[in-house]
């Protein structure tokens, strides 16, 4: 009573969210929502039958999951956080309640955060029996069907053992939960054609867009053979040279014996007195040179029939035939294929891919490949020219569409082991590769040995040049100071002295005679203009800075000093990549800087000046700014004020374009403009 009061109370749960909603009571409702519906979580309640159950024994606090069918659909349905109580009694056929509710992430709505409640046991409803060419019908999502198909083969992973099935040529996979004996179940099973009854279940993207099908199978117990299938023939062997052709149909069940030459990870190579051919097997333990015989079915593959291994029965030990040797030079030999061969070859390159390594390999003016299982270090000892001899198996190819005899245009050889190497000859180290190599380091070190000495040749001339561009320089160096020293004992105090007689004039005229007092307060205002260039030349002659630092090191250096002079807060700033101009031009740019900064510091009361100096497309920008009081630009410079006229005199010397930019209270900005197509810009070798 307990337990029906729980069950009921949890039962519930879901839907008290949506108490005002009827809940859906069929599959094929919950299938009628769209995706964006379903996400809604809309309460359900559905009695059905369990079709499929998937268990987490090994991880009892997650929820489980299984397929129910109510008759209308099948649905996928995920339990609730809390496991399951009554687990063991979910086996297939169980009818159960399921409240929950709706999901829509899935191919089609499922049922999500579900209470199961187990109503007894009943039985699993008949399967549709599905046709490969409804193998990917959408409708048929989670249909408990009933297919005919061929056991290919095993692969490890995913709940329980994942089997590889083949329904008239589609390849689909079938989960089948673990349990104590399927390993020898399933091996029998191999290669053998079986009834599956399973659920259809959908592999999806994340945009619900179907990307594959697989089988949802309850046990190993809904996997049976085919009984007509397996008629077990008393009629003594075929040969294998009779396989498939028109007295022997496909899929007939058959015996073959004969001896085991190659073993391959999927099967071997079986030979009888007749030919060869590959016999597929997923568990064969015997070794080459055993006698088997095998009973199977042939199947069609390129060049020749292969043969699916149900039952393998073990006679004993037997000679190994010997292999049969390629003669090079025959090209392709379609009647060689399957067989076990030996071929004498130059061994060209190899390669490692996956599990396997490659040998690139000649015979004759045939290429062909020789494929090793797993990486190999005997293989990695093998240099390009070793002559070697291969023995395995030589399998026909063709890079046609049709497998054609006539088709045929090359092969390769499947070895089992390094032991089906053996080198004959090893490569002769005078390979033309080496020797070519040798040659190449020769001339390489010819080359370097003519660069070394043309560039030494090259260093030689730029010292020469170097060492006379110094004595050049030391040269003018000289003759600058004794240029300096000529103009300062000499210009220099001689215009001192005709400063102090204008002084002494001054003080004799008449006060009263207004003309001649305005006239040499003119020629004393002229005479300081000169005494001030003079002292420029001279600084300039004693501190080269041009020479040695560039116009804009110069620059810099000698303007933040006279900067400092007048107490300035000094800024210089520099755009570009600079570029070596004449000489000259270079000087009378620095020249006409300079001026302007004087200018600031004597005559604007400035407190700050500002530098820019930019090399740019269309040539050299050179702007002083200063935030003194400023001045009248349009009406001439003031009487005795000669810098402005200096300057624009310089600009029209190197053909650049000089304006000033100044009105009263609102500072001063000069900007010479020097285009590079100034024919006194660039030095000669730039031009």
């Amino acid at each position: 009573m307990l337990r029906c009061v729980i069950v009921a109370f949890l039962g519930l749960g879901p839907l008290l969210s949506g108490a005002d909603e009827a809940p859906l009571t069929s599959f094929a409702e919950v299938r009628a929502l769209s995706r964006e519906e379903a996400q809604e979580q809309r309460p359900v309640v559905i009695e059905g039958t369990v079709i499929y159950f998937e268990s987490r024994k090994t991880n009892l606090d997650k929820p489980e999951g299984m397929v129910v069918d109510d008759g209308t659909a099948g649905c996928w349905v995920q339990t609730n956080d809390r496991p399951f109580v009554e687990r063991e009694k979910l086996k297939p056929g169980a009818r159960v309640r399921i409240t929950g509710v709706t999901h829509g992430l899935s191919f089609y709505p499922d049922i999500n955060k579900a209470t199961v409640e187990f109503l007894g046991q009943g039985s699993l409803p008949e399967p549709r029996i599905l046709f490969s060419k409804e193998l990917f019908a959408a409708t048929l999502d989670s249909k408990w069907v009933q297919v005919e198909a061929v056991v290919a083969g095993r692969e490890p992973g995913g709940v329980g053992v994942t089997l590889v099935m083949e329904v008239d040529g589609y390849v689909v996979k079938a989960g089948v939960p673990a349990q104590a004996d399927i390993d020898e179940r399933v091996a029998d099973l191999m290669q053998r054609r079986v009834k599956l009854q399973g659920v259809l279940g959908t592999v999806l993207n994340g945009d619900g867009q179907m990307t594959g099908r697989h089988f949802l199978v309850p046990s190993i117990d809904h996997i049976v053979l085919v009984e007509d299938y397996l008629l077990r023939t008393k009629s003594p062997p075929k040969l294998i040279e009779a396989l498939l052709k028109n007295d022997h149909g496909f899929r007939q069940a058959i015996r073959i014996r004969g001896v085991v030459t190659q073993v391959r990870r999927n099967g071997f190579y079986l030979r009888d007195s007749t030919g060869s051919a590959f016999v597929r097997s997923q568990s064969f333990e015997y070794p080459a040179g055993s006698e088997v015989s095998v009973l199977g079915d042939a199947s069609v593959a390129p060049f020749r029939p292969e043969f699916r291994a149900y039952q393998i029965e073990w006679l004993g030990e037997s000679e190994l035939p010997p292999p049969t040797p390629y003669v090079p030079g025959q090209g392709v030999n379609v009647n060689l294929h399957a067989e076990r061969v030996s071929v004498e070859a130059e061994f060209l390159s190899r390669r490692e891919v996956l599990e396997e390594t490659i040998l690139q390999c000649r015979a004759g003016g045939q290429v062909f490949e020789a494929r090793l299982p797993g990486p190999d270090l005997y293989a990695r000892d093998l240099e390009s020219g070793d002559d070697l001899r291969l023995t395995g198996v030589y399998e026909v190819t063709t890079s046609r569409p049709i497998p054609r005899v006539d088709w045929a245009d090359g092969f390769r050889i499947y070895l089992a082991s390094d032991e089906g190497i053996r080198v004959l000859q090893k490569a002769p180290w005078w390979t033309v590769e080496r020797l070519l190599l040798v040659l190449g380091v020769v001339l390489v070190i010819l080359l370097v040995i003519v660069i070394w000495n043309w560039v030494l040749r090259r260093q030689v001339v730029v010292q020469s040049n170097t060492i006379v561009e110094q004595v050049e320089q030391g040269i003018v160096k000289d003759e600058r100071q004794r240029i300096a020293r000529e103009l300062h004992d000499t210009v220099e105090q001689e215009l001192t002295g005709v400063s102090m007689q204008l002084g002494n004039l001054s003080s004799a005229i008449d006060e009263d005679d207004e003309v001649a007092g305005r006239r040499l307060s003119l020629a004393r205002d002229m005479l300081k203009h000169c005494r001030e260039e003079t002292r420029a030349s001279i600084r300039d002659l004693r501190d080269p800075h041009l020479l040695d630092r560039g116009l804009p090191e110069a620059m810099r250096e000698s303007l933040s000093g006279v900067a400092e002079q007048g107490a300035l807060e000094f800024y210089f700033e520099l755009a570009g990549d600079a570029r070596v101009l004449q000489a000259t031009t270079e000087q009378h740019l620095l020249r006409m800087a300079r001026e302007a900064v004087v200018n600031a510091v004597r005559h604007a009361e400035a407190t700050r000046v500002e530098v820019w100096l930019g090399y740019e497309d269309d040539g050299v920008t050179l702007e002083v700014s200063d935030d003194g009081h400023g001045f009248d630009a349009t009406q001439g410079p003031p009487t005795g004020h000669f810098g402005l006229i200096g300057m624009r005199e310089r600009a029209n010397k190197i053909h650049a374009k000089f304006s000033i930019d100044s009105s009263p209270d609102a500072g001063t900005k000069v900007q010479v403009l020097l285009p590079w197509d100034s024919p006194v810009a660039l030095p000669d070798s730039q031009s």
